[in-house]
């Protein structure tokens, strides 16, 4: 069933709804409209606490108190500043001067009434799943987050687009409406979940009037269609344009901190075997899939973390000898059935007997997480949350891990996770993380293949793109379109 909301009053009513001619490409008079295709449609009604929670950011309709650099390090947004008072209590400065869109001040206590929500909501965002995080005002701008354990990467945790602050009025029970609740560039203005959204300008935005008029959103599932509404110049911008649609069509390129690796199963035969482990790492080249399956657009791997330094890694030439696998991948992000048929090629040429199995993830998770297959070509974030390498490796890779689809279980690996968890000043806790990830390689639990980038088509006369490459931010209020 489709749901309209119509958002704003008659002062906004002059915004092009969601009709053919929104999307047509007539401008009026004045600052320009981008016309935008996303691959994915609410699933919640833009509320925050979900997978909707990144198009809140990604369009500019609303803000967390927190950013990450490129380095994962936290800067300011709509705190300006930060200290810790104690092991489990960090003080935040709310920026002064920020109004959200129904003309309501942010201050600390609505900061402090949107977390405090979002760590009661069902289920929890993941970034502060079992954190215990509390918190209230201290002050008209001073907040005060308390978590039940000591949390040296909090104020990453607060930079995913989950915890996104909104006015108090969007909260209603149990729902969520970001209707003229955020603090971005952008007011959401309408909505149709199956098909589109319109945003108009934010005059009032604290970091200056946007550029744009404002932004007419299509949702698009399927690549190659949004690929051809960018080439037919139905729209000024389209994201997640896959590979085989790329023809004629500009493009920016984003390193994502994502990762395709061969994930295989320690805990029964045959991988329990490290010389199996081993015979897959020598069969693969990752430089070859990046050049082959992803034609350029990918980087091969040397770890699972990018900018790690090559392996010098002694041949084993351990063959399987007739040896049957099931390897697995998902079909949702084309290039996976390449990768697996290429990745099964190279095993069979080690003696493997390889059986392919490729679904739709939701179809493949109950059997991925009941650890059913052999191996999986799998492609994970390692920065999806709060870009802590380390709480990364931890859930991944750790004896307790919770998504530990490896079931590998080291105590020196563990060991090395434990330090990096332990310390807390940003740039040597990544480092550290960086040299646990060494322990990891060392078991070839994980053979890590590609890097991937976010390939981003857009006309020739936008500019002002963000290129985040944790894929929060996408529309800014220096995007502008001729």
């Amino acid at each position: 069933m489709l749901l309209r909301r119509t958002l704003l009053a008659a002062a906004v009513l002059s915004v092009c709804g969601l009709t053919a001619g929104c999307f047509a490409g007539s401008q009026a008079e004045g600052p320009a409209r981008l016309r935008v295709a996303l691959p994915f449609a609410p699933v919640q009604s833009l509320s925050p606490w979900g997978d909707d929670g990144v198009t809140l950011t990604r369009l500019g309709i609303a803000e967390t108190l927190v950013r990450l650099d490129p380095e994962g390090r936290p800067q300011p947004l709509l705190a300006e500043s930060w200290t810790r008072k104690s092991p489990t209590t960090w003080s935040f400065r709310i920026r002064a001067g920020v109004k959200f869109h129904d003309g309501t001040a942010l201050t600390a206590a609505a900061a402090a009434d949107a977390l405090s929500r979002a760590a009661a909501a069902s289920p929890v965002p993941r970034a502060i799943k079992g954190v215990g995080v509390t918190a209230k005002a201290a002050g008209d701008l001073d907040l005060e987050v308390s978590t039940t354990a000591p949390d040296p990467t909090l104020p990453q945790r607060l930079s995913t687009a989950n915890l996104v602050v909104l006015a108090p009025a969007a909260y209603q029970g149990e729902r969520v409406n970001p209707a003229k609740a955020g603090t971005g560039p952008f007011v959401l203005a309408d909505l149709d979940v199956a098909n589109g959204a319109a945003l108009a300008r934010f005059d009032g935005y604290w970091d200056g009037v946007p550029e744009l008029a404002g932004v007419d959103v299509r949702f698009v599932p399927d690549g190659n269609t949004r690929s051809a509404t960018l080439r037919a110049g139905e729209v000024d911008v389209a994201t997640n344009v896959p590979i085989s649609a790329l023809a004629n069509v500009t493009t920016e390129e984003v390193p994502l901190p994502r990762t395709v690796s061969v994930l295989l199963n320690t805990a029964k035969p045959p991988f329990a075997d490290p010389r199996l482990r081993a015979a897959v790492r020598e069969a693969v080249d990752p430089a070859a899939l990046a050049k082959g399956v992803y034609e350029g657009h990918a980087d091969a791997a040397t770890g699972v973390f990018r900018n790690t330094a090559p392996r010098q890694v002694t041949p084993t030439g351990a063959t399987a000898g007739g040896q049957k696998i099931a390897l697995a991948t998902w079909s949702d992000r084309p290039e996976l059935p390449g990768v697996v048929t290429a990745v099964a090629e190279s095993l069979r040429g080690k003696g493997f007997e390889v059986e392919q199995v490729v679904r739709k993830y939701s179809q493949l998770e109950p059997d991925l997480l009941a650890g059913n297959f052999d191996a999986v070509i799998f492609s994970r974030s390692y920065a999806q949350d709060n870009g802590d390498l380390a709480a990364n490796l931890n859930l991944d890779f750790s004896c307790s891990g919770g998504f530990n689809l490896v079931k590998v279980c080291d105590p020196a690996l563990d060991a090395a996770i434990g330090q990096a968890l332990a310390i807390e000043d940003v740039p040597a806790r990544q480092a550290a993380a960086m040299r646990a990830q060494d322990a990891l390689l060392a078991t070839n639990a994980v053979v890590p293949l590609v890097h991937e980038r976010t390939i981003i088509g857009r006309s020739a006369g936008v500019s002002g793109l963000s290129t985040d490459p944790y894929d929060r931010l996408l529309i800014t209020s220096k995007t502008s379109v001729s």
